[in-house]
């Protein structure tokens, strides 16, 4: 029995980085990653933005300036995160296969899948905020402690998992816990700042929204309805704390203000632990017969997310459905990558293009020139018969650029 959970348990995860790296072999780089990767290091106290500089450029040193390069080392932050939720979701789940569902609800919510694509902290965040999840769970508190004290040099965003833990610590009456949580977030706010100017305007909907979009629809409804359910329970894990906080936390600042939902999210995506615990023991503690609303709810959903999965893999077919290009909601990550390699093609290894492109075209190789330009053919006209024009195609659609020399 142990052989075969061990099977379907690396076959999932065999199976998932497969689809990630497919995925990330039709990604280019977004302008937002070209900051992070030409950026400058700056002080080593600011230690979030420079984390991703040098973790971006150490994958580039080992695997060539590319898109695997520069993606690999969050794949593989995003590789040992499943390692831990499934180590975490035995401590919650009480059948081998509920573990297995945990995992695979984790690697299917489209949050996941994203921050396991695209160069931004949240990679980093769930990783070590797994990792002390588990000390926790497994009662390491030699590593606990530092863990949480590394958390602060991190990311600003872990203000969210120490007033989780300042909280939880009350709750358990762990004056070491709390008074170091405590310590740890009012550190945090201090040293990185909470922005609460501005004119209060109300963005409650927005966060809905993005949170609707992070978890799919049904599973963020089903994510509020563990919150209510087991407020009223007598017995509250960490788990529960930590998503609890994180939404109610979100919510009321949402309504003043909006807020960078990627601060929060990745503390909600690692709670299917507790999601899947609360559903299985519901649906086992029923006759057969009264069964069918869960079943028809978790074929729904699964249905759902597999479906959101393979569009987020695959989600340069969508150039052939959606009526414009930059209704796509991966476009900022396309064309960059492409053009490069027709630029080439053309013998043309230096250009001058807008500040958005050429950052991104400079990761690929192409540098800025005095010499020539690249404009953008508007209405398929071309103006200029005796200049070059570079063509790139993805799905129905057709980009047309104009190489120009500087009179």
């Amino acid at each position: 029995m142990k052989k075969v959970k061990n099977t379907y348990f690396i076959a999932l995860l065999l199976f998932d980085l497969a689809a990630l790296i497919y995925g990330i072999s039709t990604l280019s780089i977004s302008n937002d990653e070209a900051e992070i990767y030409f950026g400058e290091k700056g002080s080593f106290l600011v230690f979030s933005y420079n984390l991703l500089y040098y973790i971006t450029h150490f994958g580039t040193f080992i695997f060539g300036q590319n898109d695997f390069g520069l993606r690999l080392p969050i794949l593989f932050f995003h590789f040992l995160s499943c390692l831990l939720l499934y180590k975490l979701a035995q401590k919650y789940t009480k059948t081998d296969f509920d573990t297995f569902l945990s995992l695979l609800l984790f690697i299917l919510l489209p949050g996941t899948v994203a921050s396991a694509l695209l160069v931004n902290e949240a990679s980093i965040v769930i990783f070590l905020t797994l990792a002390i999840l588990c000390a926790y769970e497994y009662q390491k508190k030699w590593l606990l402690y530092p863990l949480l004290i590394l958390a602060l040099c991190v990311d600003q965003s872990f203000n969210i998992l120490f007033l989780t833990f300042f909280f939880f610590g009350i709750y358990k009456k762990e004056f070491i816990l709390l008074s170091l949580s405590l310590i740890l977030f009012g550190i945090n706010v201090s040293f990185y700042g909470f922005d609460v100017g501005g004119r209060p305007r109300g963005y409650f909907l927005d966060t809905l929204g993005i949170f609707s979009a992070c978890f799919s629809p049904l599973v963020f409804i089903y994510f509020f309805y563990v919150i209510y359910r087991l407020m009223f329970k007598e017995n509250k894990s960490l788990l529960w704390f930590l998503m609890s906080t994180t939404f109610i936390f979100c919510s009321l600042f949402s309504l003043r203000q909006k807020l960078y939902l990627e601060d929060f999210l990745p503390f909600c995506v690692i709670c299917t632990p507790l999601l899947i615990k609360t559903l299985m023991e519901s649906y086992r503690v029923r006759l057969p017969v009264f069964r069918l609303k869960y079943k028809i709810f978790i074929e729904c959903t699964a249905i759902f997310l597999l479906f959101c999965y393979f569009v987020i893999i695959g989600n340069q077919f969508l150039y052939y459905f959606v009526s414009n290009p930059k209704r796509h909601f991966a476009n900022n990550y396309h064309f960059a990558k492409e053009l490069s390699q027709e630029l080439k093609k053309q013998n043309i290894f230096a250009i001058r293009a807008s500040d958005v492109l050429q950052k991104r075209l400079k990761f690929y190789g192409i540098e800025e020139s005095n010499t020539f330009y690249l404009s953008s053919v508007k209405n398929n006209k071309e103006n200029n018969k005796d200049q070059k024009i570079i063509k790139i195609k993805l799905g129905k659609f057709e980009k047309k650029y104009q190489v120009k020399t500087y009179k």
